[in-house]
């Protein structure tokens, strides 16, 4: 297993847009090994580890090239908030629900119109709600009784 690892201080972002420090892990996985058990890393300010397969969490783990081991930092890296996938879900529910605003479609009338407010609501979810969690927040049910989902879990 190969372990990308920043050597030098600001040379990489983390994805919540911090800088990463020294040891942070930029990349792992499957790659070629020469024999020498170091290898140069195409990412700037970074090295490459060559180790034994492990389980990696970037988000817990550094890389000590004293050591030459994978260990836990002391607290985990932020996680990058997750507003590009509601959005992403947001415009496949739009997708989804174009049917049910348009005038062929056997719909009641008082129903098309709630289904045009629940749109608009979908669209303007974003306004004033910088993190994915308050946009999710700011959707209400579908016309339909159901609920817009998305599994913010990290």
């Amino acid at each position: 297993m190969n372990i990308h690892f920043v050597t030098e201080a600001g040379a990489m972002f983390r994805p919540d847009g911090s800088i990463a420090e020294v040891g942070d892990i930029v990349s792992f996985g499957s790659g070629s090994d020469y024999g020498d058990g170091f290898e140069t890393s195409l990412y700037p300010g970074c090295q490459v580890a060559i180790v034994d397969d492990q389980p990696i969490d970037p988000r817990r783990q550094r890389f000590d090239a004293v050591a030459w081991k994978v260990v836990a930092k002391d607290a985990p890296d932020a996680s990058a908030d997750r507003v590009d996938e509601v959005r992403a879900a947001v415009r496949a529910e739009l997708a989804a629900s174009d049917k049910y605003v348009m005038p062929d479609y056997p719909i009641a009338e008082d129903d098309r119109a709630a289904w045009v407010a629940y749109r608009k609501a979908l669209r303007d979810a974003s306004k004033g709600n910088v993190t994915a969690a308050a946009m999710l927040a700011a959707i209400p049910a579908r016309p339909d009784g159901s609920r817009l989902t998305l599994n913010l879990e990290t």
